[in-house]
């Protein structure tokens, strides 16, 4: 009975200090999982949430492990997955790889406001109750698209041991990494911790004008050689190796809570004025390509040239003409092609020739008008081949907008 008794006790005190030990390792620094008492993540169906991402700049597949090439690539999903509101669906994301990237845009920059600005969200669990399956990324901003600056991150994880491929981890030990919150979590990000980069760098990054988050997979391996590393030269630690099409991080949305309004462009100011708020949302009236007064001009072109899309009979169709320029030395006579330009920077004119139209032809620009260039009045073009150079030659305008 003594025995037993004494082998009770020892058992009894082993187990708490196991449970010490693991309550330890579940005592981080940082916020709880999304879902826990005290965490500061966001619910998909927080009121805060303004907008969603809404479009794709570029998706960049990492390998399935990046150790083993012939393993191929990560392949779940596509970029339109990440597009909009989060979801429920564990499986309606786009998986990265080991080390891959997603670079996002939004219909209105995101601005600094107060506490978080935007979050991201991924798809991972709870896992035995106490952990959380994280597969993590860092998280990049842009005002240009081309510029990016990381936030600062914090991984407080152990690297003593590999974390397996389906093993649990403690978020408390995470911040800024996102994904290391579950399906229906956002992990927020704050752009005032990117004050004093944005101070050093005040013509390339504006942190109420952030046009692109690019999401980067952390490769969880501890191995040095794949590492990687959080801003305090910590290696991050997470399930790895993941040789599968779902391998890496796994982006479901990413939210917006400010948002910096986009002044009307000055297309979209001469729309509002021929159409009210409900034909402005029908592309088969108002659309671009669309023609409501039966001219053979589409809306895009009766503003360019200044017409009315209304009224046929002001159609101001590009005229052909002859005219003469100085070719290789000598004065040639050649095609023209005259026509109404407005001033709109955002617009491009672009006059292109073509020596046939059957087939395929190969039409080569010969005369491009863009930004300060678009001054408004009449502009004459001339080819620069002359008459008689080829047996054919065909002249037409081009207008395009962002």
């Amino acid at each position: 009975m003594k025995t037993a008794r004494a082998n009770a006790a020892a058992l009894a005190v082993v187990a708490a200090l196991l449970w010490a030990g693991a309550a330890s390792l579940r005592a981080g620094p940082y916020s709880p999982a999304g879902g826990q008492p005290g965490s500061t993540a966001i619910s998909r169906t927080s009121p805060e949430i303004g907008g969603w991402a809404t479009g794709v700049a570029q998706l960049v597949r990492g390998p399935a492990q990046i150790d083993e090439p012939d393993y191929g690539y990560a392949n779940h999903g596509t970029g339109a997955d990440a597009l909009g509101p989060a979801g429920t669906n564990v499986f309606g994301t786009v998986s990265l790889g080991d080390g891959g990237s997603i670079t996002l845009t939004f219909a209105e920059p995101i601005r600094n406001g107060e506490g978080w600005d935007f979050a991201v969200f991924e798809n991972g669990f709870l896992q035995f109750g106490t952990t959380y399956f994280c597969e993590l990324a860092f998280v990049e901003v842009s005002s240009n698209g081309v510029d990016f600056f990381r936030f600062p991150s914090v991984s407080l994880t152990q690297t003593g041991r590999q974390i397996d491929s389906f093993e649990g981890m403690d978020p408390t030990n995470i911040h800024n990494l996102a994904g290391r919150d579950p399906l229906g979590w956002g992990t927020p990000f704050d752009l005032s911790d990117l004050a004093e980069v944005a101070a050093a760098h005040p013509t390339t990054l504006n942190l109420n004008a952030i046009t692109h988050v690019r999401i980067i997979d952390v490769v969880g391996s501890i191995d040095p050689a794949y590492a990687s590393y959080d801003s305090l030269g910590n290696i991050i630690n997470d399930p790895w190796p993941t040789p599968f099409g779902t391998g890496g991080f796994d982006l479901d949305a990413v939210a917006v809570r400010y948002r910096e309004p986009v002044a009307a462009s000055l297309y979209d100011q001469w729309r509002a004025s021929w159409w009210d708020e409900e034909e402005l949302t029908d592309a088969s009236v108002s659309g671009d390509h669309a023609d409501p007064d039966a001219d053979g001009l589409p809306n895009l072109l009766e503003y360019a040239l200044g017409g009315s899309p209304l009224d046929p009979a002001s159609a101001p169709r590009p005229q052909p003409g002859l005219g003469s320029a100085v070719l290789e030395g000598q004065t040639r006579s050649v095609l023209t092609l005259g026509f109404s330009r407005v001033a709109d920077p955002e617009l491009i004119y672009r006059v292109e020739a073509a020596n046939e139209l059957a087939g395929s032809p190969i039409w080569t620009t010969i005369f491009t008008s863009t930004g300060a260039q678009n001054i408004a009045g009449a502009v004459t073009v001339h080819d620069t081949v002359a008459l008689g150079a080829t047996p054919r030659r065909f002249l037409r305008l081009r207008v395009e907008r962002p």
